[in-house]
This record gives C-alpha cells, sequence and structure tokens, in this order.
C-alpha cells in the first residue's frame, strides 16, 4: 500500500511521524527508507535533497523507529517496513536526535548543549553518566565539542548498543552565515563536533545527515571517513525515498489531476528519477489550490544576492523561451566559492540546483559536470521571476559589491563611494535629519549587499554610527551633517567625523583580529557628501 490513512486529512505543517499516524491523517509510505539504512554498509550517510521533500519527516520517523525508550511497533502497521526483516530492530537503539534548522548564529552553542542536555537526561541517570558528563551538565558555559562522542561512548556502555546520531539541516548554520565575522570560528567548532564524534568512533552505530546542499570537503568533511554522499547528481536506491514518485501520484490523484499538477510540481530530478514536491502536492489535495505552494515557504535571498549580471540574463533567457542552457555544475557546494564575488558559474548554478530551483541532465561527467540546466516547473519559474526582481540582485547593489571589494584603494573607494550615493541619493531623502538619512540609507545598502553590520552599539569610548565587519576587513563609518548656520563646510565636518572615530576609539575591539580596519568619515549636506576613508595604524 503506497499511502494510509485519510486523505481528506492533510498534515502539511508538522514533520513528526507520529502526527500523521495517530491522527489518522495521509502518508505517503517511505519507512523502505529504514530499511535501506540497515542495509547500509556506510557508518556516515549524507542526504541532501531539496527543502521540503521530506527530509526532516523521514529522519523523525527512522528516530521513531530506532529509540529504544518507547514502543513504537503499532505506529508502522501496515506499513512496509512491518514486513521485512529490518523490523526486528525496532525500538533496540539510543539516538542522539538534532535539528540544525533553528539554531542561529548568536545562540548555536547554546541550543546545541540544550539538545544534548535532553538526550543526556532521556537516556542516563546520574549514576551512569560518569564525572566528564555531570561536569559537563553542572557547568551552564562548558560547549565542549567533544562531548557528543563521550555520549555515544557512555550509551553503548549503558545499553549494549552503538547508538545512531540524527542530524537534520546540518547545512543550515554554515550556509546562512558564511558571510558572517566570526564565520571561521563557527565552522570549526561544528568541523570539531561531527568530526570527533564520527570519524573511526567505536561506538557509533550509523549516523544519518540531511541538508539542502553537500558541503565540499575542504569546507567541512575533510576530517570524516569518507562519508557516503547520497545527493542529486548520483542514482541510488534511495531515490525514491523522498518527495513523491509518478506511481505515487497516480495513487493519490485521478489521472486528470495528475495531468494538471505535473507541469506545476513535477522534473526535480535525484539521480535518474524526476520527482514531485512532496509538500505542494499534498496541499494540492488538500485545498485543489493549483498555485505556488513550495515556493512560499523558504527564502531564495541567497541566491539573488550571488547571481552576476550574466547569470541574470541567462536565467531570463531560459525564461523566455522555456528552453535549456549547457552549463558546468559542482557536485559540492565550495562555501570559499560561494563567499567570493563574483560568485562562479559552477558554484551558482550547483547551488541552484541542488536547491531544486534548477533541473539537470548530465551529458558528461568528469571532475566536474556538464550538465543541461533548465527550469523545473512552474513553481520554480515563479521563483526566478521574482528573483529578477530581486532589490538585492539590482545593479546598485552589485556595484556597492564592487566598491567594497575595492575598499584597499582608499582614494578610488571614496570617490566611487560618492559617485554612487550622488545617482542614488535624493535630496528629498534627507529632509530635515540629514545626517540619519545618511545612516538609514547606507545601513540598508549594506544589509542588502550582505555584510554584517552593528549600528549604534557601543565599542570603544562610545557608540560609532555603522560598524561593518567583513571576512576580510572592519570599516568603521561616522556621518556628520553640516550646519550651514553654523559656518560648517562639508570639509570641516568630514575631518571632524575622523576625529571622533580616532577619539573615542571605535577601532579597539577590533585590533586583535589581525584584519585591517578602514575609517570611514562622511559629511553630508542635502544630496552632497563627501567620503574619506584612512587606513587605521595597528
Amino acid at each position: 500500500m503506497p499511502y494510509i490513512g485519510d486523505k481528506s486529512r492533510i498534515n502539511a505543517s508538522s514533520s513528526i511521524f507520529a502526527d500523521f499516524i495517530e491522527k489518522n491523517c495521509l502518508y505517503v509510505d517511505k519507512t523502505k527508507f529504514i530499511e535501506h539504512v540497515f542495509q547500509d554498509i556506510s557508518d556516515v550517510l549524507l542526504f541532501t535533497r531539496p527543502r521540503r521533500m521530506g527530509k526532516s519527516l523521514n529522519l523523525n520517523t527512522l528516530h521513531t523507529f530506532l529509540d529504544c525508550k518507547k514502543d513504537t511497533r503499532h505506529l508502522f502497521k501496515g506499513l512496509y517496513i512491518e514486513s521485512t526483516p529490518a523490523f526486528d530492530e525496532i525500538n533496540k537503539y539510543p539516538v542522539i536526535y538534532f535539528s540544525f534548522k533553528d539554531y542561529r548564529f548568536d545562540s548555536f552553542k547554546k541550543m546545541l548543549r540544550q539538545d544534548m542536555e535532553d538526550v543526556i537526561e532521556k537516556y542516563l541517570n546520574s549514576d551512569q553518566m560518569g564525572k566528564r558528563l555531570t561536569q559537563y551538565c553542572n557547568d551552564d558555559n562548558n560547549y565542549d565539542p567533544y562531548i557528543l562522542k563521550q555520549v555515544t561512548r557512555i550509551l553503548f556502555e549503558v545499553y549494549g548498543k552503538k547508538p545512531f546520531i540524527l542530524i537534520d539541516e546540518y547545512d543550515k548554520p554554515i550556509l546562512d552565515n558564511m558571510n558572517h565575522a566570526e564565520f571561521s570560528e563557527l565552522k570549526e567548532y561544528i568541523v570539531t563536533l561531527l568530526s570527533s564524534s564520527m570519524k573511526d568512533n567505536p561506538y557509533l552505530g550509523k549516523a544519518i545527515l540531511t541538508g539542502v546542499t553537500r558541503i565540499a570537503n575542504e569546507s567541512l568533511f575533510s576530517a570524516f571517513n569518507n562519508p557516503r554522499i547520497y545527493d542529486v547528481f548520483r542514482a541510488s536506491k534511495y531515490d525514491a525515498d523522498f518527495s513523491l514518485t509518478e506511481a505515487e501520484v497516480t495513487e493519490l490523484l485521478n489521472e486528470e489531476e495528475s495531468e494538471l499538477i505535473r507541469p506545476w510540481y513535477n522534473n526535480m530530478r535525484v539521480g535518474n528519477s524526476l520527482l514531485y514536491n512532496i509538500y505542494s502536492v499534498m496541499l494540492y489535495i488538500d485545498s485543489k489550490d493549483l498555485r505556488t505552494h513550495w515556493a512560499r515557504t523558504g527564502s531564495s535571498d541567497m541566491l539573488g544576492k550571488l547571481m552576476t549580471k550574466q547569470q541574470s540574463e541567462i536565467i531570463a533567457k531560459a525564461l523566455a523561451t522555456d528552453s535549456a542552457f549547457t552549463a558546468n555544475v559542482d557536485d559540492h557546494i565550495s562555501i570559499t566559492a560561494l563567499q567570493t564575488y563574483p560568485c562562479p558559474d559552477q558554484a551558482f548554478y550547483s547551488l541552484a540546483v541542488q536547491a531544486g530551483y534548477l533541473t539537470f541532465e548530465i551529458l558528461r561527467q568528469t571532475q566536474e559536470l556538464l550538465c543541461n540546466i533548465s527550469i523545473p516547473n512552474q513553481e520554480a519559474r515563479y521563483i526566478w521571476t521574482s528573483l529578477l526582481q530581486y532589490p538585492g540582485n539590482s545593479a546598485a547593489i552589485n556595484e556597492l559589491r564592487d566598491i567594497f571589494n575595492n575598499i584597499a584603494d582608499t582614494a578610488v573607494f571614496d570617490r566611487e563611494l560618492e559617485k554612487l550615493i550622488m545617482n542614488l541619493f535624493s535630496f528629498y531623502d534627507a529632509g530635515k535629519e540629514t545626517e540619519n538619512a545618511y545612516h538609514m540609507f547606507f545601513l540598508g545598502m549594506m544589509k542588502a549587499f550582505g555584510i554584517d553590520c552593528k549600528t549604534n552599539r557601543e565599542d570603544g569610548l562610545c557608540r560609532p554610527d555603522i560598524v561593518a565587519e567583513t571576512l576580510s576587513d572592519v570599516i568603521i563609518i561616522e556621518f556628520k551633517a553640516v550646519d550651514t548656520e553654523k559656518k560648517q563646510t562639508l570639509e570641516s565636518q568630514l575631518e571632524k567625523a575622523l576625529e571622533q572615530i580616532d577619539e573615542r576609539k571605535y577601532w579597539h575591539a577590533y585590533l586583535g583580529k589581525g584584519k585591517p580596519i578602514y575609517k570611514t568619515g562622511i559629511s553630508c549636506l542635502g544630496k552632497q557628501c563627501l567620503i574619506k576613508t584612512v587606513l587605521h595604524e595597528q
């Protein structure tokens, strides 16, 4: 049976397997995934699929099946896995289960610690924890990344079964924060956490990770023992375990409806299979409303910020002519490439394909993939149409990107930034609060560019207007408006802005970071402005 439950009861908001079964909601049987995991000889498995393709639900289903603290046999009654030899393994394993989906940059370690404490509390009592784990739990400031391996060891000793580690959306904190000034610290913590628990760990049963992208070895998996990658580019036994196949859609809908939704939700390639977006199909079954369900549930801002003018022109042509184009694609995502401007074509198209916004057909496979690239369906067309109109992809933002990337030549930086402001800023934007208007205008532009900015935060002896920290530089910006009644000039206020940066030592907190610190003064009078940037001598 391809599905169970009531077809009129659609649960599109939950990724909790028990919710579907206990509430008699429609559940498409994907429990063959569990059998495949047990048949797999690899210890570390990574599954990458576009968002809303069933990754979280599959991982929760696996967790529900494995968990030795619960009796869940009744939840799998009538499902595929019940009739397989793998069913003998139900409820026999301790499970360490995290979702990185909501882990924010500023609280990643705290959120991980909270989840780790929940695992420890669930499976271990105080007598079983040992000295190191007890110290960890008693110290709220202990964020030891090696603790995950320690927990696997103790769980194995207590339960006699090697525990599973399940991590959902492993790549989200990385992709969301790759341009953050402190990104390298976060990445190093995640690498240590995962590699210490998954490389040559004799206490590990299996580790299963899911995400949208395959992060390149140079960025994350270099410390692993060759994890088995199941991505969208390679055919495998797991292809039909996520999303919906043609046969499953045929079971769920009549022929007329199947024909209707195919151009909207199909054609998302995984290996040799063309799959349907399960989220959109479920919402169509629920509402009979043919619309862009998947496209409205996530942000494509990253693609908009990365897309170059040439790439946008190629996508626009593909939209207008409903045609494919040929491009080289990496089967992984290089964070270094995504941090580079302009974003290389291979990295950009790889991200778009892995995220499901483009589909592909491999023409030649060598060190890289030569593919026919196309827009998969009507939903994706809607997203690309919106992206091509996205203000973060405008010529002005791209020009600003170029200007800031060349800040080392301070004279050119000042001249080009003044020119851009003169072209963009309106006299009427300033009003009576010229300094505040410039402040907000700059802050908005820099945020659109993706620069990590602080505004009016205490640094040194007071609060600088804007401190922008990139991966390579620190830029301190101070604005000064000209009051002509006090006989002030653009030149005098410009010098006053730079003097204030030094007098109040706004640069002090950034001296030990090993990055050049640029001090930028901006004086403004209506639409007129002067800009001067100097390199701080450390």
